[in-house]
């Protein structure tokens, strides 16, 4: 299909997403304030937008976000995010928005991401583009009640409680520190400070001496006496930082009647402390991630082993191919290859270097079909592992 596909300015870009992005994601009519939407995009530093033409009009557009950076397995990558893909009405299910998704991902190649995630409006849309699902962080609900033997502790440390719009610089250091050690998880690489001013929320930062051991972002909500307390980020890097959060909340538990907490993938809620017995509900949607360069991945950490594959990638054609893996010193090596391997669509590489989904169901999902032999080579080179995204956009 030709397709006028093209990256917008800022003020094409402030007129279009105003329209489509909002008509897509949010009530209308009527549209949202044009100042304060304006606002808004100039806040995003680094963003681009396209859109697709049809007789000079917009039909179809998407945001590449602030750019992020990306650990996995230990290492950061450049990673692009893709937000705001929406389509007029008149123009869904034309391809348009495989067009621009193109669009992005050569622009990606071009900036040396090598991965790309995404929150999915569909998630079967998306994984026909090359994007395999990631675990969801999850939101509990409990009463604090069965938090007040924590009180009795005298857990080591303090807790500082701040404004987060005038401590960010703090969340923000505490952010690269955690996202060092936390697999998939992203951080922007500009610090969204503008959008820190206007955000109301408290800060809970666990210390222990001089040390940020733990932090949690967090709201009261509700009437006196029977608030919520809802935590948006609960973080910490040791039980005692865990505790000394879970201490904080249960000095709340004569004002507040319910807690929410926003818990990445790999925390269980049942087992933060004694008959939390908690409610679950999913928390936004699950992200999704795709390998957009597969030589950018060189330097991946990884296990021992020696893999070829073919790989299938129709929307990145340079991934195209025939290609050797080897973890040699605990580092892959990419390299082209003129020998036939093992058939792997984009969606199997992704899965194995996120480490989300095990090779023997590949077959099942048509992402190739590796052997037993195979399998155990790729569960030694790319390790299980769940990938904490974090950002949101």
């Amino acid at each position: 299909m030709d397709l006028d596909i093209r990256q917008l300015s800022l003020e094409e870009s402030i007129k279009t997403f105003r329209f489509l992005s909002s008509y897509a994601f949010t009530p209308t009519p009527p549209l949202p304030d044009e100042e304060k939407f304006s606002e808004d995009f100039r806040s995003r530093d680094g963003a681009t937008f396209f859109a697709v033409f049809e007789e000079g009009q917009p039909q179809a557009a998407a945001c590449s976000t602030t750019p992020l950076r990306q650990n996995l397995r230990g290492v950061d990558f450049l990673m692009g995010g893709v937000a705001d893909v929406c389509t007029h009405p008149a123009a869904r299910r034309k391809g348009y928005v495989r067009g621009l998704m193109h669009s992005l991902y050569q622009q990606f190649k071009e900036k040396g991401m090598a991965i790309s995630c995404l929150y999915p409006f569909k998630e079967a849309f998306y994984q026909r583009l090359g994007y395999v699902t990631f675990p969801q962080a999850k939101k509990i609900q409990f009463g604090p009640e069965c938090l007040k033997p924590i009180l009795k502790l005298q857990v080591p440390g303090k807790v500082d409680l701040l404004p987060f719009k005038d401590n960010f610089p703090i969340y923000r250091q505490y952010l690269e520190k955690y996202q060092a050690k936390t697999h998939g998880m992203a951080v922007f690489s500009i610090p969204q400070s503008k959008a820190a001013e206007s955000r109301e929320t408290w800060l809970a930062v666990a210390r222990q001496g001089d040390n940020i051991i733990g932090l949690m972002q967090y709201k009261l909500k509700g009437q006196m006496m029977k608030q919520e307390l809802v935590a948006f980020d609960f973080l910490f890097d040791s039980p005692t930082g865990k505790y000394l959060l879970l201490d904080w909340i249960a000095r709340h538990l004569d004002q507040v009647a319910t807690v929410k907490l926003v818990l990445q993938p790999g925390l269980d809620g049942e087992t933060l402390f004694t008959d939390i017995r908690p409610e679950m509900e999913r928390y936004f949607v699950a992200p999704m991630g795709r390998v957009i360069d597969i030589k950018a991945l060189a330097g991946l950490p990884v296990g021992e082993g020696v893999l070829t594959i073919s790989l299938v990638d129709p929307d990145c054609p340079w991934n195209e191919g025939q290609w050797r893996l080897q973890g040699a010193n605990g580092q892959l090596v990419v390299e082209q290859t003129d020998k036939p391997g093992i058939p792997l669509s984009i969606q199997g590489l992704t899965a194995l270097v996120y480490g989300v989904y095990d090779p023997a169901e590949f077959s099942l999902r048509g992402w190739g079909n590796p052997d037993d032999r195979a399998c155990e080579t790729m569960r030694r080179m790319f390790p299980p592992a769940i990938p904490f995204i974090h950002a949101m956009y």
